[in-house]
């Protein structure tokens, strides 16, 4: 029977149980920010044209109350409230909504209401299918960027 001992082993595991500290969670908002980029780019290139309010819209932010040492939270969407021209309509361009058409001058509101007949708009989705278009390509990207922070840390403490 053959017997084999591993010296240092000890030490090889409270170096990586160590490595959170080392690295810190600047290194995990990095490659957390650098997925959140991937999914808002295709987010944008996905969004309809029509005025450019909406793809001028869309944000990506840090959520701080969400984010601790080992995990953190990026938020890919649109504005919902602030600037001139308001893409409250994001929803609506995403899931779909009906319209009734503006009532006629001329004629009751019963009347419109009775007569108009709601229409509905499909949906044309921008958000969910950019996500799911780069979700692998954000996760490798994340990675990598892991990686580097982590090569680093071992790099200064060696």
């Amino acid at each position: 029977m053959a017997r084999m001992e591993v010296d240092g082993f000890e030490a090889v595991i409270r170096m990586l149980e160590g490595l959170p500290d080392q690295v810190g969670s600047d290194a995990l908002r990095s490659a957390a920010n650098a997925g959140a980029s991937i999914i808002k780019a295709e987010v944008i290139a996905r969004a309809p044209r029509q005025k450019g309010i909406l793809k001028g819209n869309i944000y990506q932010k840090h959520i701080e109350e969400l984010s601790s040492q080992t995990s953190q939270t990026y938020h890919v969407s649109w504005r919902k409230q602030g600037k001139d021209d308001v893409p409250f309509y994001g929803a609506w361009v995403e899931y779909g909504h009906w319209y009734v058409p503006r009532k006629p001058e001329g004629i009751t509101w019963k009347k419109h209401r009775a007569d108009a007949k709601p229409i509905f708009v499909p949906a044309h989705p921008f958000l969910r299918p950019g996500y799911e278009a780069k979700k692998d390509v954000a996760l490798t990207a994340m990675r990598d960027r892991l990686k580097e922070r982590v090569a680093e840390a071992l790099k200064g403490k060696q």
